[in-house]
């Protein structure tokens, strides 16, 4: 299985990608490319999967003070993940991938972050522990954001936590078209991304959404 982990600067991405990419290229099922040229999304066809973990969101400060947030891919940048998907490629979503403003990117994710508490020491717990993303995954202590997220009722969640008494998915999966979608709201910092649950969560994820 072939995967594209797209790096970028929103949300230390930059920091977590060479991580990411580390531990799924270590995997004798798994040939990770990493990149920082968001070109790359133009033309997806050779791989089965994308990991993407930044927001694709650009903030622009305005003459009056006021801050107005954009979209940060060209038309055929977001057209080549949407039709990727759409035609049966595999993506990953990691943390800050929910705060795509892209009227469109909510339909493909199944959510997006409205905002979060300051970042917390937490259990997540897993909530499906049949599927075949948390085989081999137990619940597992994070320093991380727990985002506050509006998501579809048909996601599959996969692991939650608790917070101000409600519980917040921070891992599920969606099918999208003829493709698969696994999102977690984990992975704030690169440090997340050191934690072996962590690791085979979005190893498992990777895998899955390859088909």
């Amino acid at each position: 299985m072939k995967a594209l982990v797209l790096s970028g600067e929103n949300h230390r991405f930059n920091e977590s990608a060479p991580i990411i990419h580390a531990f799924l290229d270590a995997d004798s099922e798994i040939d990770a490319e990493l990149v920082d040229d968001k070109d790359a999304l133009k033309s997806l066809g050779e791989y089965n999967v994308c990991v993407l973990g930044t927001g694709f969101t650009r903030s622009v400060k305005q003459e009056d003070g006021s801050v107005v947030r954009m979209d940060d891919l060209s038309a055929e940048q977001e057209k080549g993940v949407f039709d990727f998907v759409s035609g049966g490629g595999g993506l990953v979503g990691v943390h800050g991938t929910a705060w795509w403003i892209s009227s469109r990117a909510v339909t493909l994710i199944g959510g997006h972050a409205n905002w979060h508490p300051p970042g917390l020491t937490f259990e997540v717990e897993v909530d499906d522990a049949e599927h075949e993303i948390t085989e081999g995954v137990e619940n597992f202590e994070v320093d991380d954001e727990i985002y506050m997220s509006a998501w579809d009722p048909g996601i599959h969640i996969l692991a939650s936590a608790a917070w101000a008494d409600k519980r917040h998915p921070l891992a599920w999966t969606q099918p999208y078209g003829q493709g698969r979608v696994f999102y977690t709201a984990l992975g704030h910092g690169p440090g997340t991304f050191e934690h072996p649950m962590m690791q085979r969560l979005v190893r498992n994820g990777a895998l899955w959404a390859a088909g």
